[in-house]
Formats: structure tokens, sequence, C-alpha cells
């Protein structure tokens, strides 16, 4: 088990703040936050796509869709933001 934290938009927009969550690497979690942000609100349009341009860490370190998940680590999805 992963725990996985959202924050910003994807927080807000999600309705998901955590989850504790069974995956082998990074991509796997994605549809498994989709599915729970659709549970909390069915109406919810994020997709897949959507998480794929966020920034991942996970126990603190700065990781690509592909790292590899054990027990106990901690995945943070943080959007990534431009401004001007």
């Amino acid at each position: 088990m992963v725990k996985v934290r959202l924050f910003g938009v994807f927080r807000l927009d999600s309705g998901v703040k955590e989850l504790d969550a069974d995956a082998g690497s990074v991509r796997e979690l994605l549809p498994l936050i989709i599915r729970e942000s659709k549970r909390i609100n069915p109406q919810n349009t994020m997709t897949v796509k959507d998480l794929k341009g966020c920034i991942i860490s996970v126990n603190g370190r700065q990781v690509g869709l592909e790292a590899k998940l054990s027990d106990g680590d901690d995945v943070v999805l943080v959007p990534a933001v431009a401004g001007g």
C-alpha cells in the first residue's frame, strides 16, 4: 500500500485529499485516483491526461510516471503551474 496525497487544483477538482492504494508504479496510480474522484463526485471531469502533466514525488524525490513503488511509499501529486 502507498499513500497518495493531492494538492492544489487536483485536490479541489477531484475532492480527493489522500488515498491508500496498491500500485507497482506511478503510472498504475493514475486510473485509481480518477476512479476515487468519480466515486466522490460522478460529474468530475478530471482525466488521467490531466494527472500526467503534474509534478510527482515519491518519498520527497521528484519522479516520472515509470517510477516503481514499494509498500509504505508516500506519493505526492502537485499541478505544474505557470504564471506570467
